[in-house]
Protein backbone atom coordinates (compact mmCIF):
# COMPACT_ATOMS: atom_id res chain seq x y z
CA UNK A 1 0.00 0.00 0.00
CA UNK A 2 1.07 3.54 -0.74
CA UNK A 3 0.22 6.16 1.85
CA UNK A 4 0.26 9.88 1.17
CA UNK A 5 2.57 12.07 3.26
CA UNK A 6 1.54 14.29 6.16
CA UNK A 7 1.16 17.43 4.04
CA UNK A 8 -1.41 15.71 1.84
CA UNK A 9 -4.01 14.85 4.46
CA UNK A 10 -6.58 13.36 4.40
CA UNK A 11 -4.82 10.13 3.56
CA UNK A 12 -6.02 6.86 2.18
CA UNK A 13 -4.22 3.61 1.59
CA UNK A 14 -3.89 2.90 -2.12
CA UNK A 15 -1.51 0.77 -4.12
CA UNK A 16 1.42 2.43 -5.81
CA UNK A 17 -0.12 1.51 -9.17
CA UNK A 18 -3.42 3.18 -8.22
CA UNK A 19 -1.54 6.24 -7.02
CA UNK A 20 0.26 6.51 -10.36
CA UNK A 21 -2.95 5.86 -12.32
CA UNK A 22 -4.76 8.70 -10.53
CA UNK A 23 -1.84 11.06 -11.08
CA UNK A 24 -1.79 10.36 -14.82
CA UNK A 25 -5.58 10.52 -15.11
CA UNK A 26 -5.53 14.10 -13.74
CA UNK A 27 -2.35 15.31 -15.49
CA UNK A 28 -3.84 16.09 -18.91
CA UNK A 29 -6.90 18.01 -17.61
CA UNK A 30 -4.63 20.13 -15.39
CA UNK A 31 -2.37 20.88 -18.35
CA UNK A 32 -5.42 21.72 -20.48
CA UNK A 33 -6.71 24.19 -17.89
CA UNK A 34 -3.29 25.61 -16.98
CA UNK A 35 -0.94 25.16 -19.96
CA UNK A 36 1.89 27.20 -18.43
CA UNK A 37 1.92 25.65 -14.97
CA UNK A 38 5.51 24.78 -13.92
CA UNK A 39 6.36 21.07 -13.78
CA UNK A 40 6.99 21.13 -10.02
CA UNK A 41 3.59 22.73 -9.41
CA UNK A 42 1.86 20.11 -11.59
CA UNK A 43 3.40 17.36 -9.48
CA UNK A 44 2.26 19.02 -6.23
CA UNK A 45 -1.26 19.60 -7.58
CA UNK A 46 -1.43 15.95 -8.67
CA UNK A 47 -0.53 14.91 -5.11
CA UNK A 48 -3.25 17.20 -3.77
CA UNK A 49 -5.80 15.72 -6.17
CA UNK A 50 -5.05 12.27 -4.78
CA UNK A 51 -5.13 13.51 -1.18
CA UNK A 52 -8.56 15.16 -1.53
CA UNK A 53 -9.30 12.48 -3.15
CA UNK A 54 -10.20 13.76 -6.60
CA UNK A 55 -9.87 11.99 -9.92
CA UNK A 56 -11.22 13.42 -13.16
CA UNK A 57 -14.67 11.86 -13.44
CA UNK A 58 -16.05 11.09 -16.90
CA UNK A 59 -19.50 10.61 -15.36
CA UNK A 60 -19.55 14.29 -14.43
CA UNK A 61 -19.62 17.30 -16.73
CA UNK A 62 -16.47 18.95 -18.00
CA UNK A 63 -17.47 22.07 -16.03
CA UNK A 64 -17.83 20.06 -12.79
CA UNK A 65 -14.36 18.56 -13.24
CA UNK A 66 -12.82 21.90 -14.27
CA UNK A 67 -14.29 23.60 -11.22
CA UNK A 68 -12.83 21.02 -8.84
CA UNK A 69 -9.40 20.95 -10.48
CA UNK A 70 -9.30 24.74 -10.65
CA UNK A 71 -10.19 25.00 -6.96
CA UNK A 72 -7.28 22.71 -6.10
CA UNK A 73 -4.92 24.83 -8.21
CA UNK A 74 -6.20 28.08 -6.66
CA UNK A 75 -5.61 26.69 -3.16
CA UNK A 76 -2.13 25.50 -4.11
CA UNK A 77 -1.19 28.90 -5.54
CA UNK A 78 -2.52 30.68 -2.45
CA UNK A 79 -0.42 28.53 -0.13
CA UNK A 80 2.73 28.13 -2.23
CA UNK A 81 3.07 31.42 -4.11
CA UNK A 82 1.75 34.05 -1.71
CA UNK A 83 2.15 35.18 1.90
CA UNK A 84 -1.16 33.57 2.88
CA UNK A 85 0.28 31.08 5.39
CA UNK A 86 2.59 33.74 6.82
CA UNK A 87 -0.37 36.05 7.40
CA UNK A 88 -2.35 33.28 9.10
CA UNK A 89 0.40 31.90 11.32
CA UNK A 90 2.68 34.79 12.17
CA UNK A 91 0.37 37.78 11.96
CA UNK A 92 -2.79 35.97 13.11
CA UNK A 93 -4.79 37.52 10.26
CA UNK A 94 -8.30 36.12 9.85
CA UNK A 95 -8.60 33.58 7.01
CA UNK A 96 -10.73 35.63 4.62
CA UNK A 97 -8.75 38.80 5.28
CA UNK A 98 -5.57 36.88 4.43
CA UNK A 99 -7.19 35.70 1.21
CA UNK A 100 -8.16 39.25 0.35
CA UNK A 101 -4.64 40.55 1.05
CA UNK A 102 -3.02 37.89 -1.13
CA UNK A 103 -5.63 37.97 -3.90
CA UNK A 104 -3.63 40.14 -6.30
CA UNK A 105 -0.56 37.89 -6.14
CA UNK A 106 -2.63 34.71 -6.45
CA UNK A 107 -4.53 36.07 -9.45
CA UNK A 108 -1.27 37.11 -11.15
CA UNK A 109 0.17 33.59 -10.86
CA UNK A 110 -3.09 31.99 -12.03
CA UNK A 111 -3.17 34.22 -15.10
CA UNK A 112 0.48 33.38 -15.86
CA UNK A 113 -0.46 29.71 -15.83
CA UNK A 114 -3.71 30.20 -17.79
CA UNK A 115 -2.93 33.00 -20.26
CA UNK A 116 -6.04 32.95 -22.42
CA UNK A 117 -6.99 36.28 -23.96
CA UNK A 118 -10.69 35.71 -23.49
CA UNK A 119 -12.27 35.50 -20.08
CA UNK A 120 -11.87 32.18 -18.29
CA UNK A 121 -15.18 31.92 -16.47
CA UNK A 122 -14.35 28.82 -14.42
CA UNK A 123 -11.05 30.25 -13.20
CA UNK A 124 -12.55 33.64 -12.37
CA UNK A 125 -15.52 32.12 -10.56
CA UNK A 126 -13.43 29.68 -8.51
CA UNK A 127 -11.00 32.42 -7.58
CA UNK A 128 -13.69 34.94 -6.62
CA UNK A 129 -15.73 32.43 -4.59
CA UNK A 130 -12.71 31.64 -2.43
CA UNK A 131 -12.56 35.31 -1.42
CA UNK A 132 -16.13 35.28 -0.12
CA UNK A 133 -17.30 34.13 3.26
CA UNK A 134 -19.87 31.31 2.99
CA UNK A 135 -22.73 33.64 3.94
CA UNK A 136 -21.74 36.06 1.13
CA UNK A 137 -21.85 33.46 -1.65
CA UNK A 138 -24.57 33.33 -4.27
CA UNK A 139 -26.97 30.35 -4.28
CA UNK A 140 -25.32 29.04 -7.47
CA UNK A 141 -22.05 28.69 -5.56
CA UNK A 142 -23.63 26.98 -2.55
CA UNK A 143 -23.57 23.53 -4.20
CA UNK A 144 -19.81 23.24 -3.77
CA UNK A 145 -17.42 24.62 -1.23
CA UNK A 146 -13.96 25.53 -2.53
CA UNK A 147 -12.83 25.96 1.08
CA UNK A 148 -12.84 22.19 1.51
CA UNK A 149 -9.92 22.03 -0.87
CA UNK A 150 -7.99 24.77 0.90
CA UNK A 151 -7.54 22.96 4.22
CA UNK A 152 -4.06 21.62 3.61
CA UNK A 153 -0.69 23.08 4.48
CA UNK A 154 2.20 23.60 2.10
CA UNK A 155 5.58 22.61 3.54
CA UNK A 156 7.32 25.75 2.31
CA UNK A 157 6.98 28.59 -0.15
CA UNK A 158 7.98 27.80 -3.73
CA UNK A 159 10.96 29.58 -5.20
CA UNK A 160 9.66 32.56 -7.16
CA UNK A 161 11.93 31.77 -10.11
CA UNK A 162 9.86 28.64 -10.88
CA UNK A 163 6.89 30.74 -12.01
CA UNK A 164 8.89 32.80 -14.48
CA UNK A 165 11.10 32.02 -17.42
CA UNK A 166 8.52 31.78 -20.19
CA UNK A 167 9.78 33.89 -23.11
CA UNK A 168 6.17 34.78 -23.96
CA UNK A 169 5.61 36.42 -20.58
CA UNK A 170 4.74 40.06 -21.14
CA UNK A 171 4.83 41.34 -17.56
Amino acid sequence: MYRQGAQSTPTEDITFEEHQRRREWNRSPIRDLFPRVPAAAVERVLDLCIARPFTYNLSQSKLWNARHLTSIVVAHVRHAYSDYDLLLREQQVERFEARYRTAERVWKVLREWCPWEQSNEVLERCFKVTLLRPEERQPADAEWDPMDIDDYEEPERVNESESVGDPMEID
